[in-house]
């Protein structure tokens, strides 16, 4: 999240006192000093936006290919110049009118229909929850006896240090690989996919780094991560607060950081992250010996 985003949640608390907090208890969700609790959209919600971005990025896509490949073979089949122009804007025509129509409809479905309308939690409730407190994860049954093969009824719940991270591998159509971060409960087949949240990954950096936002995150005797989301909240946990008020460290870094230096500081944890490979458990002091 970019700071004019973390700005523009700011106006928007300040013109409707309480909407955060409303918006939470809505739709399962949190993302504070408290836990991380994920829960996804309606599928409702979801077309509008999947048409929006599909009709938007597909028509870019597609748009480029026809450019690259297809209108470099017209000028050569063409009598003329003018003819190839002709040809070309009927390829675009035909190839970008359905992305179009897509891109149309999710637009003004977006944008015309009323926000408490238009985003709807899914009926199934949340997926998952990394609770920074308690030091527990809950990963939710979302229908009926979903963990019942494995002796519990309802959600299953485990300390965090019993969960090990796993980056899972995938090929694409073209054999090219996509990575993802599991989070794999060592004694029972249960786990999370954070793809849902981070997405595939080219590289295997970006998993990496995620894992260790979750061991900084689930240990209440470490500060905060640093990240923009959570600086809101770094006051109102205890470890962090004082971990602040130590290294002097003004409460509005990333609220208040103009988009170039943001940008240069996301190159900086880049590198960062390319360069430390090797990543330690940092959970080791809380597992049980044996």
């Amino acid at each position: 999240m970019r700071p004019r985003d973390l700005r523009e949640m700011e106006e928007r608390e300040q013109e409707e006192p309480g909407r955060t907090a409303r918006l939470s208890a809505k739709f399962g969700t949190a993302f504070d000093h408290q836990c991380v609790r994920y829960s996804p959209l309606s599928a409702w919600s979801n077309f509008w936006l999947y048409m929006e971005g599909l009709g938007r990025w597909g028509g870019y896509i597609l748009a480029g290919v026809l450019l690259v490949l297809m209108f470099p073979i017209s000028i050569w089949l063409a009598p003329t110049f003018s003819e190839a122009i002709d040809d070309m804007l009927i390829y675009l025509a035909w190839g970008l009118s359905p992305f179009l129509c897509c891109w149309l409809v999710g637009y003004l479905g977006l944008k015309l229909i009323p926000e408490n309308y238009l985003t709807r939690p899914s009926p199934k409730g949340p997926v998952w929850e990394m609770n920074r407190q308690t030091g527990m994860v809950t990963i939710f049954a979302r229908k009926k006896g979903q963990f019942r093969k494995h002796g519990i009824e309802g959600n299953f719940t485990a300390p965090f240090y019993e969960f090990d991270a796993a980056i899972h591998t995938i090929p694409d159509h073209q054999g090219l690989p996509w990575n993802m971060l599991n989070l794999l409960h060592r004694y029972t087949p249960v786990g999370i996919d954070f793809s849902v949240v981070m997405g595939k990954q080219r590289l295997v950096e970006p998993c990496m780094a995620m894992w260790d936002f979750w061991q900084r995150y689930m240990d209440i005797s470490q500060p905060l991560p640093d990240i923009p989301v959570l600086e809101q909240y770094r006051h109102l946990d205890p470890t962090t607060a004082e971990y602040d008020r130590h290294n002097a460290r003004p409460p509005r870094v990333w609220r208040d950081m103009d988009e170039k230096t943001f940008d240069e500081k996301l190159k900086e944890i880049g590198n960062t992250s390319s360069v430390n490979m090797n990543r330690p458990d940092l959970m080791w002091k809380y597992r049980p010996a044996g």
